[in-house]
């Protein structure tokens, strides 16, 4: 009988212990990055997943995540299709991160093997795949709080994927999606958190849908930054490279959240990690000498830009247009990924600006289908001035267009294009381009063009010359 005493006595006071323990006031540190693109080092003095593992640290976090895009980018990260990074975020230790559009960028089969090498799961609950180890959500438990972390991928997959790492992949709605998915999370965790690469309007859609989700992780938009938020949403997202890390600190009273506030740190004069460096120093040293190559020399910067006439896209149409011998070439703005600063180019700034295993690709379009294209979107062109309206629909919003000399353009008569093979695949919704004639792929790399471009030119001082207008 006293020892029937005894074991209540001793269950009682550890459920009350147990219950005590839970009712205490919980502060919850998240560390999270998004579009790091395989910037595996600094970039001009910012950035580096070395300095960006110190700050990580510092903050002793209870969860590290990234929403999307953790490939594609980097002459080192590439070459060795996305093996440095994913050996990077082990060791940082991160919980979870998303598929972004970039995700498939080197081919399912890759995707894979990086997945299976991944000390942690990247999920999507949206993408219908073949690839059984992209996971819809994961559930975590930090000091008695139960987080469900569930990921979602742009719906804009379907376009600014090539086309050829889309077999079998289908991006659903992403409302529809989280519809079915929340009621199993919502069982199993007490705190919901959405790592969602989205454009802005699928955040706000979201949001709006599912205020319960107090917080979203987000990236795929590169200039914009949080906090910020939607309803009682709170967003946060830290820009791309690496140039921030994100703080997000929550206090939680009876597992029920009190208190939330976001920051950006900025990665800059920060010191590596060492044990980060080790890692990262082997791939380094094996393209050093190709990353370092001289070829040429800018006398101003070379910026991109998806909303004007940008002189580095007219440069790489020049340079598509000198090298496929035609009347005209194309570029899609989406495609250049970064600027070129002022002074010496090397071929690693080449690789940077055009990362991707695009190639040249030569066809014949009537003027019909060229104006079509050209109202489809902004694009880069070369052989052509255009005039377009943004705030229109796409498919609508061309005003005009004629050859560089001002001759009209015929919609009967046939013309000479060069592109390349995302666009003629229908990327970015430039659907109209390969219903075009006589068309060549040449197999030579996009960058492999320009950086002969360069080469051939040496000297290049960029001005824009008004081929592109933008309608006010």
């Amino acid at each position: 009988m006293n020892r029937l005493r005894t074991f209540i006595v001793v269950i009682v006071l550890t459920l009350t212990f147990s219950v005590g323990v839970t009712a205490q006031p919980v502060h919850i540190v998240i560390a999270h990055t998004n579009d790091l693109h395989g910037q595996l080092l600094p970039r001009n003095g910012v950035g580096g997943l070395a300095e960006v593992a110190t700050l990580i640290r510092g903050m002793k976090p209870d969860l590290t995540l990234d929403a999307g895009d953790i490939f594609t980018g980097t002459f080192i990260s590439d070459e060795f299709k996305g093996e440095p990074t994913i050996q990077v975020m082990n060791k940082i230790g991160y919980t979870a991160g998303t598929i972004g559009n970039h995700e498939l960028d080197y081919g399912q089969p890759i995707l894979r093997t990086r997945l299976r090498e991944a000390h942690f799961p990247l999920l999507s609950a949206n993408l219908v795949t073949p690839i059984p180890e992209i996971q819809k959500y994961k559930v975590v438990t930090v000091k008695g709080i139960r987080f469900g972390i569930i990921g979602i991928t742009t719906e804009e997959v379907a376009t600014t994927t090539h086309p050829r790492n889309l077999t079998g992949v289908k991006a659903l709605d992403l409302v529809k999606a989280l519809e079915q998915v929340l009621p199993e999370v919502r069982g199993k965790a007490d705190f919901i958190i959405l790592t969602a690469h989205l454009t802005a309007q699928e955040e706000k859609r979201v949001a709006a849908a599912f205020p319960e989700i107090r917080l979203i992780i987000g990236g795929h938009v590169h200039d914009t930054l949080g906090p910020f938020s939607l309803g009682q949403t709170m967003v946060a997202k830290t820009g791309n490279v690496g140039r921030f890390v994100g703080r997000v600190d929550l206090d939680f009273d009876r597992r029920s959240l009190t208190h939330m506030e976001a920051k950006l740190i900025p990665v800059s004069n920060v010191p590596p990690a060492e044990d980060i460096a080790a890692i990262i120093e082997p791939f380094r040293r094996k393209v050093e000498a190709a990353m370092g190559e001289l070829i040429g020399e800018a006398t101003a910067d070379l910026l991109p830009s998806n909303n004007s006439e940008s002189v580095l896209g007219d440069l790489i149409a020049d340079a598509y247009r000198e090298k496929g011998k035609t009347q005209i070439a194309l570029q899609n703005p989406g495609g250049i990924r970064t600027r070129i600063l002022q002074g010496k180019i090397t071929w690693g700034n080449v690789f940077e600006v055009l990362p991707f295993q695009n190639t040249l690709v030569t066809l014949k379009l009537t003027g019909a289908q060229l104006k079509k294209t050209l109202s489809w979107d902004l694009l880069a062109v070369s052989g052509l001035k255009f005039s377009i309206d943004l705030k229109k629909p796409a498919g609508q919003r061309l005003v005009y267009a004629t050859m560089s000399d001002g001759t009209p353009i015929d919609d009967k008569k046939s013309y000479t294009v060069t592109t390349n093979d995302f666009v003629l695949a229908g990327g970015d919704g430039f659907s109209e381009v390969g219903k075009g004639a006589d068309i060549q792929d040449t197999g030579i790399l996009l960058r492999d063009v320009f950086v002969d471009y360069i080469k051939a030119h040496v000297v290049l001082s960029p001005a824009p010359d008004g081929r592109v207008t933008i309608l006010k």
